[in-house]
């Protein structure tokens, strides 16, 4: 699938999800489980790479499209049985893909993996738990941070080779972070992630019925 329709899809899903979440919970579960269905296939088609099984273009995605449509409408169907699942899912991958760096100083790749995904696992299922039995406020901030995260996601890399330039934002980076810590558009999708989440939950709590 090309990156420019990627891109548009998780911008508009993002953007519902973000800004319409509460008013759309039903559709945004549906959306953050085919979500978590695309990041599932592309973390095992890459974890299968690594072990030496080659996919052909078609295979690859044959994959990414049955996991992400398969997640995506059981997600819906189950509706609320199915929310702590997908959240912890996508916690899990989304953690392990944000927050890895956290973990850089474990010399062990496998065990730095564990403790990744690990970690987003606990934080998804308490996340999942909460906004089960949350208010308005709680299903509001979830959507508002996975929508964000979809549109950061894929909108960091683009500012960052085309509008920041990787060199000069690398060194801001570092800066933040450290110097050990490797260069890459981490800063710029949490500023984003930040900017989208917060707007998205305020614009949800004042537009949003109870």
């Amino acid at each position: 699938m090309p990156d420019i329709v990627i891109t548009v899809l998780a911008i508009v899903a993002g953007s519902l999800m973000c800004f319409e979440g509460y008013k759309l919970f039903r559709l945004s579960l549906g959306i953050a489980g085919g979500v978590a269905g695309f990041v599932i296939s592309r973390f095992l088609i890459n974890f299968t790479g690594e072990m030496g099984i080659s996919w052909s273009d078609l295979a690859k995605l044959i994959f990414i499209l049955i996991l992400t449509l398969g997640l995506g409408i059981l997600a819906f169907t189950l509706y609320m049985k199915a929310l702590i699942a997908i959240t912890t899912i996508v916690c899990a991958f989304w953690f392990y893909d944000d927050f890895n760096f956290l973990f850089e100083r474990v010399s062990n790749n496998a065990l730095r993996i564990a403790i990744t995904i690990g970690s987003g696992l606990i934080a998804g299922i308490l996340i999942g738990i909460i906004v089960y039995y949350a208010q308005k406020w709680t299903i509001s901030l979830f959507t508002a941070f996975v929508g964000a995260r979809m549109i950061s996601g894929v909108l960091a890399p683009v500012l960052w080779s085309a509008v920041l330039s990787g060199e000069y934002a690398g060194i801001i980076e570092q800066k933040v972070f450290g110097s050990d810590i490797g260069v890459s558009s981490s800063l710029v999708r949490v500023l984003l992630l930040t900017a989208f989440c917060t707007a998205g939950f305020v614009i949800q709590l004042k537009t949003s019925k109870k």
